[in-house]
């Protein structure tokens, strides 16, 4: 539960970190107790979700950082993780310990991640969350050894039954009292040696010297995020520096960037060797033979035009009673300000500048809502990855990625929303077509002119026993119109204005679960308020202004 704390108790900063499939966002749920505070961090759109929970003898400040699968920065949402974890986010500052969340049943794959926060040298605690899944897969981990070997706090934990949060309370008293700090795997003495002379390059230059993870970053991430924003100044001369850098390490047998997977990897394999025993057998899960059917080529894409056919007739029939409302609750307010007010500027002002701009807005809500209330679903039950895995072979025919799918899906709902979901691309290129062509989506803004064009000209003829209407087929076509026509000025975009090589596409895809409510309920809830602060006041200031002119 939230708790008040007095100005001079300073709380325990604890940081979540973990790929978006492991059910991070589940435990940090049940952790805060559904109290979170919501924001954006200073001056990115990158969303910052913390919450202050009370402790036995300190209160503790949970920050639930960006889903990520690596702690090399390819996108603003990894660099702000990075930022964070190094203390050089000015809001929250260092956190004084870290939860590293990772996927029981795929042990290997995950502590990949966990090896690149233990460089950084915090306390660590590792949760091995989705324990009951580890189990069903007849995965068997020997927890005693393996804190051994890891010689840092690890717990197992099934999010979504809020198993194992006691445990992992009991794991921040601990370390609390006697915080603990464990290397993570070591690099050869050649990498050593180029890491003291990247640190020479700054001190040249009188540039303030970067963590010793920036300079690590720096060296392996070659064209990554640090290297075109960490020193501008001297962007030409310290992309010879690192060129010349990795020449040497590939003459010594260090070639960059296969040495850090290399070396993690090995690390990982040491220490789970003896501990974790898979089944001689992989288990089938129900998700496995789902998959067979839902990512296939013929029957995966006509579910997926199915489900995407049942979300815009679902917008269609329960959208417009709710709208048909609002629209009733608009003009009953004006008929009382008419009643008490009479003919002049100042009635005018209230009914066709305030009430109908405030009208405006609040009429596409409902759209808004139950489109997000679909994404947040799909999203959360693991599907939206299997549409933007079917979606990613369209895509790259036009240049883009699987990646561009939940943006431009969001887009549907709002283009707005959408432009900010397309940070998770780290492709600059990818991401600026995106952005580009996420306007071309039909948004609900139209969606009232689709209903009014479709209501006056096209019969409501009904078909399959009265499943299906004909009005839903239009507006689905008018909707999917958007869409048909991004994709010629996508590729045009690509061969034009953005030309390269396009970007791998690579998705974990997670095992199929119930949506969680609260979950759906939140991101619902977000996602409408940054509609009605965001693009709303901006239709509400617009149409005051055309009252006025």
């Amino acid at each position: 539960m939230s708790v008040s704390v007095p100005a001079q108790t300073t709380p325990l900063k604890v940081a979540l970190i973990g790929n978006p499939n492991t059910g991070k966002s589940t435990l940090f749920n049940g952790l805060s107790g559904g109290k979170a505070r919501i924001g954006n961090y200073p001056g990115v759109t990158v969303e910052k979700k913390t919450a202050l929970i009370k402790g036995d003898s300190q209160p503790i400040l949970l920050i639930d950082l960006p889903g990520t699968y690596s702690l090399a920065p390819r996108s603003l949402d990894e660099m702000v993780a990075v930022n964070l974890l190094l203390g050089r986010q000015p809001d929250i500052g260092s956190p004084d310990c870290v939860i590293c969340i990772v996927d029981a049943s795929n042990l290997e794959r995950n502590l990949y991640l966990v090896t690149q926060v233990l460089d950084i040298g915090l306390p660590t605690i590792l949760v091995l969350n989705m324990w009951d899944v580890a189990q069903q897969r007849g995965i068997e981990i020997d927890l005693d050894q393996l804190r051994q070997r890891f010689n840092i706090p690890i717990v197992t934990a099934t999010g979504h039954r809020k198993l194992g949060l006691s445990d992992i309370r009991a794991e921040l008293e601990r370390i609390k009292s006697s915080p603990s700090r464990t290397p993570g795997p070591e690099f050869p003495a050649a990498f050593q040696s180029e890491l003291a002379s990247l640190r020479s390059f700054f001190e040249k230059h009188k540039e303030p010297i970067p963590p010793d993870y920036f300079l690590e970053r720096l060296l392996l991430d070659v064209g990554g995020y640090l290297e075109s924003h960490l020193s501008p100044r001297h962007a030409t001369e310290l992309q010879q520096t690192l060129a010349a850098a990795r020449e040497r390490l590939s003459a010594a047998g260090c070639k960059v960037p296969i040495i850090e997977a290399r070396i993690r990897y090995a690390w990982i394999r040491e220490k789970l060797q003896g501990v974790v025993r898979q089944p001689v057998e992989r288990v089938k899960t129900w998700s496995d033979r789902a998959d067979r059917w839902l990512t296939h080529w013929f029957t995966g894409n006509l579910v997926f035009v199915g489900v995407m056919l049942l979300v815009f007739w679902s917008i269609f029939s329960w959208a417009g009673p709710l709208q048909e409302g609002i629209e009733n609750a608009q003009s009953f307010v004006a008929e009382q300000v008419s009643g008490l007010l009479g003919p002049g500027p100042l009635r005018s002002l209230i009914n066709d500048g305030i009430i109908a701009g405030v009208g405006g807005v609040l009429v596409f809500l409902p759209q808004i809502i139950l489109l997000f209330f679909f994404i947040s679903i799909l999203e959360d039950c693991g599907y939206m990855a299997r549409a933007a895995f079917l979606m990613d072979k369209l895509m790259t025919k036009v240049g883009l990625s699987g990646k561009s799918f939940v943006p431009l899906m969001s887009s549907f709902a709002c283009a707005i929303p959408g432009v900010m979901a397309t940070r998770v691309i780290e492709n600059r290129r990818d991401r600026m077509v995106t952005i580009l062509i996420a306007p071309l989506m039909s948004c609900s803004a139209r969606m009232p002119v689709y209903v009014l064009l479709i209501g006056a000209f096209v019969p409501a003829v009904s078909y399959l026993g009265g499943l299906i209407s004909l009005q839903s087929l239009t507006l689905f076509a008018m909707v999917a119109l958007g869409a048909v026509v991004s994709v010629p000025i996508a590729w045009l975009l690509r061969g034009t204005l953005f030309r390269g090589e396009t970007s791998p596409f690579v998705l974990e895809l997670p095992s199929y679960k119930w949506p969680s409510p609260w979950i759906v309920f939140q991101r619902v809830f977000e996602q409408a308020k940054s509609f009605v602060t965001n693009a709303g006041t901006l239709i509400f200031a617009t149409s005051v202004i055309i009252w006025a002119l």
